[in-house]
């Protein structure tokens, strides 16, 4: 059988695995070409396509599928986003009209009440057209305080700079320096926050209203 190729086939324990090896004899190139005759194939083997791709293609491939992936997922986030963000303004903005629409339901009475005082003006008392007004006054501030808003009138107490506006320096000896003497206009708060400082007379001889000592030395020598 020297003239012939040789080959063995090996059975191993499974049943199922068959090993065929070849044993080169110099003619394993017509072994070869007799298996694919005899098989019945005669096209050339088509080696599987992974088995052709090397380690840094899969890789590479690997990396692209992952980044159309995070691409999706970010343009499904950046879309949910946007109709987060617009459903949100409409929120807000419906919030805003039905606030707007309370406050002017609330200002209704205070509104009649001063056509009341205006239209009785002339046939009304000095004294019951002031309390007339006072009472409107207070409706109105409590409708709005209602909604967060705050008048204070900072009178007799110490001066505030981060509250108060002085516009003029009181000299009364009957009064703590450095104490308000009386308010011109009074402040508002809305929601905690300064809209407008107290506008005040300060009691002469206050640290924020007194002159710095660095000037009195000056003047006293």
């Amino acid at each position: 059988m020297s003239d012939q190729n040789e080959f063995e086939i090996r059975i191993d324990e499974d049943p199922d695995e068959i090993k065929i090896e070849i044993i080169e004899d110099g003619g394993d190139q017509a072994l070869i070409e007799d298996a694919g005759t005899d098989s019945g194939v005669g096209d050339p083997i088509v080696e599987d396509e992974d088995d052709s791709i090397g380690p840094m293609e899969l890789q590479k491939i690997e990396h692209q599928k992952e980044i159309a992936h995070l691409r999706e997922m970010y343009l499904r986030k950046l879309a949910e986003f946007d109709n987060f963000r617009k459903r949100t303004e409409r929120e807000r903005a419906e919030r805003e009209k039905v606030a707007g629409l309370e406050v002017v339901q609330d200002l209704i009475p205070v509104i009649d009440n001063f056509e009341r005082a205006l239209e009785h003006a002339s046939a009304s008392s000095r004294e019951a057209l002031e309390q007339g007004i006072e009472m409107i006054s207070k409706q109105l501030i409590d409708v709005l305080g209602r909604r967060g808003l705050e008048v204070f009138d900072p009178t007799g107490e110490v001066f505030d700079p981060e509250a108060h506006e002085a516009i003029q320096r009181v000299e009364d000896s009957n009064l703590v320096p450095g104490t308000v003497a009386w308010v011109v206009g009074k402040g508002i708060r809305f929601g905690g926050r300064l809209l407008r400082p107290a506008m005040v007379g300060v009691v002469a001889g206050s640290s924020e209203m007194a002159p710095s000592p660095v000037a009195e030395e000056g003047n006293g020598s």
